[in-house]
């Protein structure tokens, strides 16, 4: 049976009581370029790979590329071919530069590419060629493009020249910068360049997110399909780190689509732990919780409680959404909450959902808030989660 809405909004209390409320937001219109992205904590000129997209803009003389863009990435280039100073920064390098070179792919005439393109390792320019370089006007081209890599090497004398043209670059240049910030650096260099330039950023996504990840950078860049469970494994073997998870994903792609079955997977990409975060939240969200109480040993060699306590927490809420509206109003629920990423598993947690009622959804994230509490005042792991699993089971049988 499927709560009413005000039993619904009885749910959505309780969460709010232990702190995990789900924030309904009016959605607003923004424009479609990397600077109108922004995510929390972030300048406003930057924009982190998970954030949820803008609004799409008016087309106008959208960009060929060869390879599939960063949807950041392409809704900017949708205004037409890049110009002025680009800042392209994060820890995932691999995607980081496979942007850059769809910028420049994208800025540089073809015919006029020996005259009008320059490329620089920050490491092997000098001020002196870098000043000269972008002093340099376009030659029977609308613009040129200069292309410096890795910027966080580049010389004092060369930042200053750098900052000086990024600040205000001429009608007819496209400046691609690309960094990895040196961690807790607080280097004026840096924060002038966000503020200066169009900022893409790539930063790791939330524990929740990777999965979605996998499944869209497959389909999306690599051209293939991943099933829930493969996503899931993936995520698993290989952590959070874009560039590796994408190297894992290219291999997967060069295979015969008959040699991608999950099985398959499961022997291509190995893991050292034997259960996964997203593997036990599903078990409990099942309330198969015997086998998650066999298994919590298991997830706690690679998670800590209080992580999948919140994990616990965000899919018993997506839990109570799905009895509320089914499938369909779950993804548009998801969208409208920031939670876009999780849409792939939307029939999952649909699935999940017939096994619960309100009133029991409610009683069990009043048992997750107890177990938050006590994790947060320095109880051990695996005791409170065991202790939370027993209650949880407890539950289970006094409604039957």
């Amino acid at each position: 049976m499927c709560p009413t809405g005000s039993s619904y909004r009885s749910l959505r209390r309780s969460m709010t009581e232990a702190g995990c409320s789900v924030r309904r937001t009016r959605s607003r219109s923004r424009r479609a370029t990397p600077s109108s992205c922004r995510s929390s904590g972030a300048p406003a000129n930057s924009t982190s790979l998970a954030d949820p997209p803008p609004r799409p803009a008016a087309r106008v003389s959208p960009v060929a590329v060869s390879a599939p863009l960063d949807p950041r990435l392409a809704r900017a280039l949708d205004q037409g071919p890049p110009t002025g100073a680009w800042f392209l920064h994060g820890d995932a390098v691999r995607l980081r530069d496979e942007a850059a070179q769809q910028l420049v792919e994208a800025a540089v005439d073809p015919a006029t590419r020996d005259f009008n393109y320059d490329q620089f390792h920050a490491e092997d320019v000098t001020d002196e060629q870098l000043a000269a370089t972008l002093a340099m006007p376009p030659m029977m081209a609308e613009r040129r493009v200069v292309f410096v890599r890795d910027v966080e090497r580049l010389g004092t004398k060369a930042r200053a020249v750098l900052q000086r043209v990024a600040s205000a670059p001429p009608a007819d240049l496209a400046l691609i910068v690309t960094a990895r910030i040196p961690k807790g650096s607080r280097a004026a260099f840096y924060r002038d360049l966000r503020n200066v330039c169009r900022t893409l950023e790539w930063t790791a996504p939330r524990a929740a997110e990777i999965p979605g990840w996998i499944h869209d950078r497959a389909r999306r860049r690599w051209k293939f399909d991943l099933s829930p469970a493969a996503a899931q494994w993936i995520a698993g073997a290989v952590g959070s780190d874009l560039s590796t998870l994408d190297a894992e994903l290219e291999k997967l792609a060069s295979l015969p689509a008959d040699r991608r079955t999950d099985a398959d997977i499961r022997d291509i990409v190995p893991r050292t732990h034997r259960i996964d975060r997203w593997t036990w939240l599903d078990l409990v969200a099942s309330r198969d919780y015997r086998r998650a109480l066999r298994e919590l040993e298991n997830v706690l060699t690679s998670e800590r409680g209080v992580g999948l306590v919140a994990g616990l927490v965000e899919q018993h809420l997506l839990l109570g959404l799905a009895l509320d509206a089914g499938p369909a109003g779950l993804r548009a629920a998801l969208s409208e909450t920031g939670r876009g990423y999780l849409s792939w598993k939307a029939n999952a947690y649909a699935k999940q959902a017939r096994a619960w009622t309100v009133h029991e959804l409610d009683r069990a994230l009043r048992a997750l808030h107890r177990a938050d509490r006590h994790l947060k005042s320095g109880r051990g792991d695996h005791a409170v989660l065991a202790g939370m699993l027993l209650e949880l089971g407890r539950t289970e049988n006094a409604g039957r």
